[in-house]
């Protein structure tokens, strides 16, 4: 108990702060003094969702609030998974080591969007060196004050630690499987977007039932891998089918939202034109400058056509989009339709927007489901999920000046790529 009874202090509750998704989230005094530094306070300033306010109003909530609530929704399915003696035995971790765990969690999951640009996702391509928000979240909390502060209250290389278990590059049995509760399929940061974003947005898609899936999951060794690993009883299938449905649907009827999606090319292209080099800046003080205040005072003095089309409404416009799953033939049918209409209407009177997410991850390692005839994966389990197919949107905006046009060519050439060429639907 040496490492417990030397942080002791540093693991008491000392802030509430209300949710309302949990109720309440308690942070340490070491949370709290990390919740305290410039990097991470700045995630009152990036918005979760960029610009979907635009679309649905009440989508103001920030990367604070759910970092916030993945860490409490970390320490809630930790604290059950640890209720259970089965799940200790197969972890093998004394008590200084669940503690330790405990915190490591904790900190990770506060952390793991730290490095987000303004606007969250709608500026990811513009990390430079083929980064993303990831590195600059790994490298914020060992390289700046964030690590100081983790090092000085709970010993030297935590902070490490921390780093590597929030983007999922554990070293070790027991890191790797923190960053699975983390950032895995079912892990706690989808738990808490899902269903923060669903309660903000007013919608009922990304709603499911988190108690019973929390109280249906457990720990089994998995000899290939070498360490523990998440696993789900029989009994919870339709939990687990609930939540990965709920994140399918809020894709396709809200992240993928016709509009939101031209918002983001909108605003990634007024960065673009606005950063130096058209990308974010690699040392990380000038990037912590950046929230989304800023660039909206910048939008708001520009009068580029971008800034134009977010500060008033003038977008580009859908003219044209395939189903939420194309077939083969319709796949190569839009690609063809893509070079035609660019070609017939130039660059910047039309936008080509590709959106593609699978539900769920089926080609890495597989959720494991307790059966009556022993372990299966997910997929094999569930046919519901299995027949899941990836989300493929593909759309077609344009300018209001030519919508009409571009739409007659679309549904026209549409029409004979599919046909007249030879291949169909």
């Amino acid at each position: 108990m040496i490492w417990y009874r030397k942080h002791r202090d540093q693991m008491e509750p000392t802030m509430d702060y209300r949710d309302p998704i949990y109720g309440f989230v308690s942070t340490t005094q070491v949370e709290q003094a990390v919740i305290d530094t410039i990097p991470f306070w700045r995630l009152r300033r990036i918005s979760q969702l960029g610009p979907t306010n635009l679309v649905y109003p009440t989508a103001n909530h920030t990367r604070l609030e759910h970092s916030l609530g993945v860490l409490q929704a970390s320490s809630d399915l930790l604290t059950h998974l640890l209720q259970s003696e089965e799940n200790r035995q197969v972890l093998g971790w004394s008590s200084d080591e669940i503690t330790l765990a405990r915190s490591l969690l904790r900190l990770a999951a506060l952390l793991h969007d730290v490095g987000h640009a303004p606007f969250s996702h709608a500026a990811e391509k513009l990390f430079p060196n083929d980064q993303h928000h990831e590195d600059y979240t790994y490298r914020i909390i060992t390289e700046s004050n964030i690590g100081e502060t983790i090092d000085s209250e709970l010993g030297d290389g935590v902070s490490t630690r921390v780093a590597e278990i929030s983007v999922s590059r554990g070293k070790n049995a027991m890191d790797a499987f923190l960053s699975e509760l983390l950032t895995g399929d079912i892990g706690t940061d989808r738990v808490d977007y899902l269903s923060r974003d669903s309660y903000h947005l007013g919608v009922a898609y990304g709603r499911f039932d988190r108690h019973r899936l929390f109280n249906t999951l457990f720990i089994r060794h998995n000899p290939d891998k070498g360490g523990p690993e998440l696993a789900l009883e029989y009994g919870g299938l339709h939990a687990v089918e609930g939540f990965l449905l709920a994140r399918y649907f809020m894709f396709v009827d809200v992240y993928f939202h016709k509009t939101r999606r031209i918002l983001d090319h909108h605003l990634g292209q007024f960065l673009a034109s606005w950063l130096p080099d058209g990308k974010f800046p690699s040392e990380l003080d000038a990037f912590l400058e950046l929230d989304d205040p800023y660039v909206q005072f910048e939008i708001g003095k520009s009068r580029s056509r971008h800034a134009e089309s977010l500060s008033r409404r003038s977008f580009f416009r859908s003219s044209f989009e395939t189903v939420d799953h194309p077939s083969a033939a319709e796949l190569v049918a839009f690609n063809w339709l893509a070079r035609d209409v660019v070609s017939e209407f130039g660059v910047v009177n039309v936008v080509i927007d590709e959106a593609e997410k699978d539900p769920y991850s089926y080609s890495q390692p597989p959720i494991f489901v307790r059966t009556p005839s022993g372990f299966r994966s997910l997929a094999e389990v569930s046919p519901l999920l299995s027949n899941l197919e990836t989300i493929r949107k593909k759309r077609i905006y344009s300018d209001e000046a030519v919508r009409e046009d571009v739409r007659n060519f679309c549904h026209r050439k549409w029409n004979e790529n599919l046909s007249g060429s030879g291949i169909s639907g």
